[in-house]
């Protein structure tokens, strides 16, 4: 599996959970008082809401400054520890009684002006379908350049200040891993990829792999047609840039019910000072002794550490990245399952592993509140509590209720 920050992220949550369509502006309401100020506000078409609840974990600076606007009726805040920093002039937070709504129109205009000076390279042999290509990036607010073969493609790249690369992964010539390939400097210039092609998905997705592990930035392979709000959220995650790690990775806690701090799910580019680690395993060093180091360099011991699995790691048939959880087991530190649908409910992981913690996915809160003991997911839920794996429900901004969610065995949030 190939896991970039971005994906580790999307993985975890996205900042618009089962909001269809796109939407290039987040307004975050920090109180049911702003939340019913925007209900009847009338917003644009252009934006979402979420309903949140500040943590005091937070970093304010530049948290909402980009893409993004938090709303709050000082009163519905009173004596909480994080209020002198949201009483203070950071961007993009606004107080109900300012003038947010122009604070939204603000920060949508910063979208479309990005857009405008975001230089695209189309690389598309097909004449009709590059033409189409290009006409639709247009319509998306992107200047873009077209062109249909590696020289051009080549040329073009080394005289103008191109930011994305759409490329057709079959040309008439050449293929795109070839053309990549011939072409290492784009290694090195991390130049964000988006791949596209007519073939079958696990085809496109293969080569999204192999690119991505030659070094090159893989933002996003996908199958012909061009899904444009698919495009857009890939174009949003280069606007936000380090932000969005910043503003989702301050969010993901994990604490028990009455707020103890378990841990910091985090990344290796951004980890906690001084929280107990949590780190995905498909996202480090493929050895042990190189994540050691890592510790090491940082003052963590090894018993500092969690780390936390995916079904998607292959965890029993990647014989490198077993090994490495393996270690890091025996040296003391704790193992995770992230648990997101119940589709493939990974069984041999809670007897092959020692477990200590299982964190139940957004899209899992339905299933457990219908859960029955003889459904094959409430079987999972028992066997893990026979083997006392504490669970922990997805709940980053403190929405649910912590006695109904305790008498299901959960015991706490993250």
């Amino acid at each position: 599996m190939i896991i970039t920050d971005e994906e580790l992220m999307a993985l975890l949550d996205s900042e618009e959970p089962d909001i269809p369509g796109f939407y290039p502006i987040t307004l975050f309401a920090l109180d049911s008082v702003a939340y019913e100020s925007v209900s009847t506000a009338g917003l644009p078409s252009y934006v979402c809401v979420r309903r949140i609840r500040p943590d005091t974990c937070w970093q304010w600076d530049g948290l909402f400054s980009t893409g993004a606007i938090a709303l709050y009726a000082p009163a519905a805040h009173e004596g909480k520890a994080y209020l002198p920093h949201l009483q203070r002039s950071h961007p993009g937070v606004y107080s109900i009684e300012s003038d947010w709504l122009g604070g939204l129109a603000d920060s949508y205009q910063q979208w479309c002006d990005w857009l405008s000076r975001t230089q695209v390279l189309l690389l598309e042999d097909h004449p009709f379908q590059g033409a189409q290509i290009q006409q639709m990036l247009a319509s998306m607010g992107l200047p873009c350049a077209w062109v249909q073969d590696e020289t051009a493609c080549v040329r073009v790249l080394s005289e103008e200040h191109i930011e994305l690369l759409v490329c057709d992964l079959s040309l008439a010539e050449h293929d795109a891993i070839s053309v990549l390939m011939n072409q290492p400097q784009y290694q090195e210039s991390r130049l964000p990829i988006v791949l596209l092609s007519a073939h079958d998905q696990t085809l496109i997705d293969a080569a999204r792999r192999l690119l991505h592990d030659a070094g090159f930035n893989i933002m996003a392979a996908f199958s012909k047609p061009l899904p444009k709000d698919d495009l857009f959220r890939v174009l949003k995650s280069l606007y936000l840039g380090p932000q969005r790690q910043q503003r989702l990775g301050g969010l993901r806690t994990i604490r028990s019910w009455h707020g103890y701090v378990e841990g910091q799910l985090a990344l290796l580019s951004n980890p906690p000072l001084e929280d107990p680690l949590w780190l995905a395993v498909a996202g480090l060093p493929a050895r042990w002794e190189q994540l050691r180091t890592w510790l090491s360099q940082r003052g963590r011991e090894p018993s500092e550490l969690t780390l936390l699995i995916h079904r998607r790691d292959n965890l029993l048939t990647t014989v490198e990245r077993f090994a490495l959880v393996l270690q890091a087991s025996l040296a003391g530190s704790k193992l995770a399952l992230l648990l997101d649908n119940q589709q493939h409910l990974p069984f041999e992981l809670l007897e092959r592993l020692p477990l200590q913690a299982l964190l139940l996915g957004h899209g899992m809160l339905a299933d457990m509140e219908s859960l029955t003991s003889d459904s094959l997911l409430g079987r999972f839920i028992t066997r893990a509590r026979e083997l006392s794996i504490d669970l922990y429900v997805d709940d980053p901004f403190d929405l649910l209720d912590s006695e109904v969610w305790s008498d299901r065995g959960v015991i706490g949030r993250w």
